[in-house]
Order: structure tokens, then sequence, then C-alpha cells
């Protein structure tokens, strides 16, 4: 009986622990990522953001998408005249949020907001082109992004405090180098030459 006692308590006391880590690690501000267009030679990423409900966008607020590969500069945009948009090798990054993964010679792109204040949940960054950028790759990878924003909790003491985190999302994969394809070269003479004298046969 007391083993049963024991178990179950030790069932609660992680069902808790898994609410309280799935509140957590909840994101706030989500970039989702939405479609792949052809754009020229290029390709344009294009994705949504979800404002949670206990969340408000207000000036300043801002999200970040690291090492974004094959990035056209100066092709990021956003929905409306109230974002502007930072390019820099590396950050810009909450204080207490880690990238898995910030290469100082892949671009991040960084969407901070300077419109008035939006209270979640809110789709008023949802649509068609509403961010994105172009790309010389269409493939894709699973990155990294990571947010500001202030809480929407009307009435309590931390009302408008500032929220941080990050999370996965949809970015473009890596190309290789133009210096990495030219290893390929002195293998695939040999094989070509394989193949020349088998079609003569």
């Amino acid at each position: 009986m007391r083993h049963l006692r024991s178990t179950a308590a030790f069932g609660a006391i992680l069902a808790a622990a898994s609410l309280f880590i799935g509140g957590a690690v909840q994101a706030q501000l989500t970039p989702n990522f939405d479609v792949i267009t052809p754009s020229g030679s290029n390709f344009t990423f294009n994705y949504n953001l979800d404002v949670a409900g206990a969340a408000r966008i207000s000036n300043g607020d801002y999200f970040t998408l690291y090492d974004v590969n094959g990035y056209v500069a100066g092709s990021a945009f956003a929905p409306a005249a109230d974002w502007s948009i930072t390019e820099q090798p590396t950050g810009i990054t909450p204080i207490g949020v880690t990238p898995p993964s910030d290469s100082a010679g892949v671009m991040n792109i960084t969407y901070t907001y300077t419109g008035a204040t939006v209270n979640g949940p809110s789709s008023m960054f949802d649509g068609a082109d509403a961010f994105g950028f172009d790309s010389t790759t269409n493939g894709t990878h699973n990155g990294f992004f990571s947010y500001q924003n202030h809480k929407n909790n009307p009435g309590k003491p931390d009302d408008n405090s500032r929220q941080f985190g990050g999370g996965s999302v949809v970015l473009p994969s890596a190309v290789p180098e133009t210096s990495s394809l030219m290893l390929l070269v002195p293998g695939l003479v040999p094989f070509g030459l394989m193949l020349r004298r088998r079609v003569r046969k």
C-alpha cells in the first residue's frame, strides 16, 4: 500500500513538472514557416507571426532568425511600415537565450516592431507575404529563432513585463561553397573517364 502511495505521489510530481515545463517552453511570439515561392533565380521564404494569448507585442519587441543560409542581402520584408529590419552576422539575442548555433559567417535577420501595442491572441501579422526574405536555395532545415515581447496579464503585478525565449523554425539549408565543390573535381574526373571507356566498348 505504501508503495502504491509513493508511486502515485511520484506520478503526480512528474505530471506537475511536465505541465510546468510545457508552459515554460511555450513560445509567446512564433514565426511560422508558410511557403517557398520562386523569385527569379532565387526563392522567397514566407512566414506568419503568431502572438499568443498571454502576450502583447509593443514598440521595441522583436524576433530573430539565425543563420539564414543563402540570404540575398536587402531582400527581407515585413507586413507593414511598423517594422524595422536588421541584417547582421550575429545576434540580436535576448538576455538569457543562447542559440544552439549562430555562425558569424551566416547572416541573421531581426524584425523589430515599431508600432502601437497589439494584445494577443492576434493574427494581425499573418497572411500572404507577411514576413520573409529571398535565399539562393530552396532546401530547408530546422533552424532557430529567438524573441522578446511583453506579457498580456491584465490586473496582475507582472502585466506588461518582458518575456523572451526561442524555438525551432524552418530555414534555408546550407549551400556548398565553391571551394567545397572544387574538392569533388579530382574524384569526378576518373569517374568520367571510366564512363567514357564503357561507352566506347
